[in-house]
């Protein structure tokens, strides 16, 4: 009840008295990755990789704010090291960030994973992503990389492995096949997926009508069962985003970039490309506004509370 009780006290707060504080924190780790992803804006030429120091006082400054749950990104964050900062003067990894951040009180902690190497974390929820089948993937990725993340997931024993597809005109037929291995999959719990967002290079976004196809399998895969995270109104709402990019409430996760930027929302909206959006949580986090039951469920049963 603590944490229940702490997230209702979050939104009456926001609701009533106006006092919009972060409840997440994206925290980009470093832009450092071992793929170039074709649909990847993050990676720079120059890898930019942060401290401990640095990153814990950035978790002291969120939690401050009201976050109370993480997210470690990258570049690919499995990479990252603090080299000999340990207590032992050891390296640091991933699992002293996690390990700061739930001293600091955190009530959950994620990471992104390409998936390319061991999935060791001692994350609550490990998100992997995970861009069609093999040939999708891989072509979207880099060639064999669908086979390493396959072999990766099959050997991990974290209790919350979790898929994420970035949908693309690439790879938007294989979005029933991605959904039936997640279900197939004995180590694998949810799958999420969002529609690439074009910081840059549009030629990847869908088209509406492709759109409009992903919109209906995911609601018929919702539907029968098929262990989706996305909201059924999460859904309907990501499939044209004027029909809520107006009325987001984006400012409920804030994002630390790899340079150091702490920005208030999502950074499409410093960009200025809201009006395509594709972002999941985005969805998400507009229903969480107005405590759409389906979005409450669906939270619940990927995080837990």
């Amino acid at each position: 009840m603590g944490q229940l009780g702490y997230y209702a006290r979050w939104y009456l707060a926001a609701r009533l008295l106006g006092r919009l504080r972060p409840l997440q924190t994206v925290i980009f780790i470093s832009d450092r990755c071992n793929l170039r992803c074709r649909h990847c804006n993050v990676v720079q030429s120059d890898w930019r990789t942060k401290s401990y120091a640095q990153i814990e006082a950035e978790l002291l400054r969120s939690y401050a704010k009201g976050s109370r749950i993480v997210d470690f990104e990258g570049g690919e964050p499995l990479l990252w090291r603090d080299p000999g900062t340990g207590p032992d003067g050891a390296d640091r990894n991933i699992n002293d960030l996690i390990e700061l951040a739930r001293r600091i009180g955190y009530f959950s902690t994620t990471v992104t994973t390409n998936g390319t190497l061991p999935i060791e974390v001692k994350s609550d929820l490990v998100w992997i992503s995970l861009d069609g089948l093999q040939e999708a993937h891989d072509d979207q990725r880099g060639q064999g990389v669908f086979a390493r993340v396959m072999a990766h997931l099959e050997a991990s024993s974290h209790p919350n492995l979790n898929l994420n597809m970035v949908v693309t005109k690439r790879n938007f037929e294989d979005f029933v096949g991605i959904a039936t291995l997640v279900a197939d999959h004995p180590k694998l719990r949810k799958f999420s997926y969002s529609f690439y967002v074009p910081y840059s290079d549009r030629s990847l976004m869908v088209t509406q009508e492709q759109r409009d196809q992903v919109t209906t399998w995911a609601l018929e895969l919702k539907a029968k069962g098929f262990p989706l995270m996305n909201s059924k109104a999460g859904i309907k709402l990501l499939c044209d985003p004027r029909c809520f990019y107006k009325k987001r409430q984006c400012w409920v996760s804030n994002f630390i970039l790899a340079d150091g930027q702490d920005l208030p929302s999502c950074p499409g909206e410093a960009a200025g490309i809201c009006a395509d959006c594709g972002f999941g949580m985005g969805a998400e986090m507009t229903l969480l506004w107005n405590l759409h039951p389906s979005m409450l469920r669906s939270a619940l049963a990927v995080r837990g509370a």
